[in-house]
C-alpha cells in the first residue's frame, strides 16, 4: 500500500505541499481524495486507475486551483494590440490567397503591384522593433571578433539554432516571425500565380499547400509546370499579365513555342 500511495504523490502537487510531515504518505489519500486501497492484481495493473484519481482529484482541489492561476499570472503576455496585428495579418494573407486560388485572372492585376505587401511589411516591420532588445544581434549570431583573429578556421557571428530557439522562446520575437511567414508565403503565391497565367499552368492547389507550408506550395507549382509540358491538355488558357510599377505598367503576352 505505500508503494501505491508513494507513486501517487508524483502525480499530485497539491498532495505534495498538503503532506509534509511524516505521515504523508498516508495523508495523501485524505486530503486530495484519492483511493489507494491494494486490490488482488499487482500494482502494475493498478496503478493507471490510481493515477487516473490522482490527477482528477487534484484539478478540482482549490490549493492546485490556486496555484495554476498564479502561473497562469506569472506568465509573460503579449499586448492586445500585437495579438490583434498578428491575427490581422494572418487573416489578410489567407484571404489574399484564396481570392487568388479562386479568382487567378482577376486578382492578377492587384497583386502584380506592390500595394498588397505594404499593410504586411508595415506590420511586421512595427512588430520587429518592438521585440528587439540589445541581446538580439549577439544571441541570433554569437561570436567575438577577437576569437576569429586569433588565427586558423575559426569562424564567428554565424547563426546558431540553440540562439535562434532561445530567441523564439519571446513572445513579441514569436509575433514578427509569424508576419515574417505571412509576407513570404503572400510574396511565393503572387509569384506562383503570375507565373501560371504566363505559363498556362493551373495554381489553385500549388496556392492553397503553400498558404500553409509555404515551400511545398512552390515545389508544387514547380512539379505542376513541368507535368503540363509532359501532358499539354493539363495546361489552361494563357492570359497576358500586366505588371504594375510607380514608373509605369507593361505587359507580358502569352508565348508558346
Amino acid at each position: 500500500m505505500a508503494s501505491i500511495v508513494s507513486s501517487s504523490l508524483n502525480l499530485s502537487t497539491c498532495a505534495k505541499q498538503a503532506s509534509a510531515n511524516k505521515s504523508k504518505s498516508f495523508l495523501l489519500p485524505a486530503k486530495c481524495g484519492i483511493s489507494a486501497r491494494p486490490g488482488p492484481v499487482g500494482i502494475r495493473q493498478s496503478r493507471q486507475p490510481v493515477e487516473c484519481k490522482a490527477a482528477a482529484a487534484a484539478a478540482t482541489k482549490p490549493c492546485c486551483k490556486a496555484a495554476a492561476a498564479a502561473a497562469a499570472a506569472a506568465a509573460p503576455s503579449l499586448p492586445e494590440g500585437v495579438i490583434l496585428t498578428v491575427v490581422a495579418g494572418a487573416a489578410y494573407t489567407a484571404l489574399s490567397i484564396v481570392l487568388m486560388a479562386l479568382f487567378p485572372r482577376k486578382t492578377a492585376g492587384f497583386f502584380s503591384s506592390v500595394w498588397p505587401f505594404v499593410p504586411l511589411a508595415a506590420a511586421y516591420v512595427v512588430l520587429l522593433v518592438g521585440s528587439w532588445s540589445p541581446d538580439t544581434l549577439s544571441i541570433m549570431m554569437p561570436g567575438s571578433l577577437e576569437e576569429g583573429l586569433k588565427g586558423g578556421f575559426n569562424p564567428q557571428f554565424l547563426p546558431k539554432l540553440e540562439g535562434i530557439a532561445s530567441l523564439f522562446g519571446r513572445l513579441p520575437v514569436t509575433a514578427s516571425w509569424v508576419l515574417h511567414i505571412m509576407c513570404v508565403n503572400l510574396f511565393s503565391a503572387r509569384w506562383c500565380l503570375l507565373d501560371g497565367l504566363r505559363n498556362g499552368v493551373p495554381t489553385a492547389h500549388s496556392l492553397l499547400l503553400g498558404a500553409v507550408f509555404g515551400p511545398l506550395g512552390l515545389l508544387s507549382h514547380y512539379l505542376t509546370k513541368a507535368l503540363t509540358r509532359v501532358v499539354p491538355s493539363l495546361k489552361t488558357d494563357q492570359q497576358p499579365v500586366t505588371l504594375k510599377s510607380e514608373t509605369g505598367s507593361i505587359t507580358i503576352l502569352p508565348y508558346s513555342e
